[in-house]
Order: structure tokens, then C-alpha cells, then sequence
């Protein structure tokens, strides 16, 4: 007998809701299962290991939902308005012009997407030039949820970390485990509450934001032990900066260049002086940046499901076997996919209850 998924934080009024970082997943999935073909030739890398994590992750706990939320196109055009090198390394649309296609990936993901359909999985994209991120949508999934519901992002991206509260964690699938409050520690050297306010003032490389001048994360928790141990505010650190500067000056010392950098806010970016305002924009997910076209798409996609008869797991099955997914799997039969069919008949069920 299979056995019974747990319930993370659970009682009988709590819902649980799984929202998952649909690129992230898939970049993991895609790049990482390169020889990952069917037996057409057809590469399935990046299918098979995305519906595999969302498996296991239904599998091991109780979710009453699941979203899927996605880059678009234009995603981070509102970031890269405020901030002209905003991912200026990647290929993005809006940086330099339409980039080429990889027509395999595009394959892949719109698989992926027929999948989730057929398996009562709400998804979310903005196809307009807005350009709102699938880190935006996940930031005001959380700020909007309900107050009895408990929330998992999967995800690889650490900028999610600052959406971790009691009610909220992350499984990181990289490392393939989840953090909260309870064990961030394990992680990261930094208090869990600290997150954003160390990437606004040490920038963030993977997204081209330049940060305070020679002021890296080590460099900070060095200087500012309180980082490790309480949330920190940002006009803290600039107090404590002109502190241990006045007194190392006092005191005959050389100062600290780190600690000017931070006090007169010098930064090699293009934010100038305006450094901790733009970042604070860039990267605090408190105030996401989503439109209100597409906010009002996320609250009609936190609505029953509809056309439920007419989609599921036979369906699945079938485009199973098309793809080739039955042949990487031993003994494959649709015991593989017990976990969506408990999540299908809990959406119907909901469904059903509000008819």
C-alpha cells in the first residue's frame, strides 16, 4: 500500500497550495538530462524531469493546489526600465533585439504545458510586453494567500529566499531539500530575515545588479555580525558603518574603504548615489512588480477548475506513451501517476462543492 503523504504544517483547515518555478524547473531538467532521449530520437530531458519533481514533491506531501508560473518573452522589462543593465548578459528580447530560437526547448515546454493541463495544474504566464517575472507572480501569490494556507515554492533561485516565513518555505531543487525558518541556517550564514537587504546592498551577478563597491556577502557578515543572528535593517548598517569608522579613525586605524563605500554609496553600477532606492526596486519582492491585468488573471486562476470532464490521467497516460516518458520509467503503468490523480480528485472535488 503506498504510503500516505504527510502534511506540511498541517490541520484540518489548512490548505496547501505548491507553487512551482516553471523556467527554473525546467532549465534544471532540460540542460541537465542532455542525452535524455525517446526512442524517435527526440530529446525528453527537460519533459521527464520536470513532471518527475512535481511527482515526488506529491508524492512526499499533501498539496490541495498546484501553479506553474512562467518567464514570458518580455519577461523583466519593468526591472530593466528601471535599471538599463538589468540581465544585460542574458538574451533577452528587450536588451538586444529578438535572440534566436531553440526550437527543441520551445518543444519541451509546450509539452510540459499540454501535461499540466491535463492534470488540473493552474498555469501562468504574461504574454504581454509588461514583461511581469514568474518571481513576481510566486511574491503576490504569497502576499495575497489566505491566512489559513501554507505554502512550497520549488524553485533554484535563492531570490525566492526572502519569501520565507512560517507559512511559507522553499524546496530547492538543486540541493533537493527544503528550507525554513527551522533550518536556514544549515544554508545560508545569513539571518533568514536578511536575504534581500544583502543583495540590495551586495548587488546580485546572476541578474547584472551591481551592488556597493567591493561589498560582498562575506564582507558584510565580517563587518556586521548582527546579520547572522537578528533582521537588520538597512538604515542599521549604515549607522553601524559610520560608527566603526568614526572609531577606527579615532583610534589611529586606517579606514575601512568597504565601510566609506557603503556610507557614501559608491557603486560601480549605473544607479549611482540612487543605489539602495533602485536595488530596493529591483529586488524586493515585498512589492512585486505585477500589472493589474495580470494580477486580475491571477486571481481568476485561484478559481475552481473548469472543463473537468473532459481532461486527466487517461489523457496523460496516452501522451505518456507518445513522448516516450513510459520507456524511462520501470514497471511504468499509472500506479507512476497516483500522486496527480490525488490532486486531480481534490481539485474536483473543490470544483464540485462550489457548483
Amino acid at each position: 500500500m503506498a504510503k500516505k503523504p504527510k502534511k506540511y504544517g498541517s490541520n484540518e483547515t489548512t490548505t496547501h497550495t505548491l507553487l512551482v518555478d516553471g523556467n527554473a524547473l525546467f532549465k534544471r531538467g532540460f540542460f541537465g538530462a542532455k542525452n535524455q532521449y525517446n526512442r524517435a530520437g527526440e530529446h525528453i530531458g527537460g519533459l521527464y524531469q520536470f513532471i518527475t519533481i512535481v511527482r515526488k514533491l506529491l508524492k512526499e506531501d499533501l498539496y490541495h493546489k498546484v501553479f506553474v508560473f512562467w518567464d514570458g518573452k518580455f519577461s523583466g522589462k519593468m526591472r530593466y526600465d528601471i535599471y538599463n543593465d538589468y540581465k544585460v548578459s542574458r538574451d533577452k528580447d528587450f536588451v538586444h533585439g529578438t535572440h534566436p530560437i531553440d526550437e527543441e526547448e520551445v518543444r519541451e515546454k509546450f509539452l510540459i504545458k499540454q501535461y499540466l493541463e491535463e492534470l488540473f495544474i493552474r498555469q501562468l504566464m504574461d504574454n504581454t510586453k509588461s514583461g511581469v517575472e514568474a518571481d513576481d507572480f510566486i511574491a503576490y501569490y504569497c502576499m495575497t494567500k489566505k491566512s489559513n494556507e501554507k505554502i512550497t515554492i520549488c524553485t533554484s533561485d535563492r531570490d525566492l529566499c526572502q519569501l520565507i516565513n512560517k507559512d511559507i518555505r522553499l524546496y530547492l531543487c538543486d540541493i533537493k531539500e527544503f528550507v525554513s525558518p527551522l533550518n536556514y541556517h544549515k544554508h545560508f550564514d545569513h539571518y533568514y530575515e536578511n536575504s534581500k537587504l544583502i543583495k540590495i546592498i551586495g548587488g546580485d551577478a546572476s541578474d547584472d545588479i551591481k551592488g556597493i563597491k567591493g561589498v560582498k556577502e562575506k564582507t558584510l557578515l565580517t563587518l556586521f555580525p548582527e546579520l547572522t543572528e537578528r533582521k537588520v535593517t538597512l538604515e542599521e548598517i549604515i549607522e553601524s558603518a559610520k560608527r566603526q569608522q568614526y572609531y577606527r579613525i579615532d583610534s589611529k586605524q586606517k579606514p575601512l574603504q568597504s565601510l566609506t563605500n557603503i556610507i557614501e554609496r559608491n557603486t560601480d553600477g549605473i544607479q549611482g548615489k540612487d543605489i539602495f532606492e533602485i536595488n530596493r526596486l529591483l529586488i524586493d519582492l515585498s512589492k512585486p512588480l505585477v500589472d493589474k491585468p495580470n494580477r486580475k488573471l491571477l486571481k481568476e486562476l485561484k478559481l475552481p477548475i473548469g472543463d473537468i470532464d473532459n481532461r486527466g490521467i487517461k489523457n496523460v497516460f496516452k501522451l505518456m506513451k507518445r513522448d516516450g516518458i513510459d520507456e524511462q520509467i520501470y514497471n511504468f503503468s499509472t500506479e507512476y501517476l497516483l500522486p496527480f490523480k490525488e490532486l486531480i480528485e481534490r481539485e474536483k472535488k473543490q470544483s464540485l462543492i462550489i457548483k
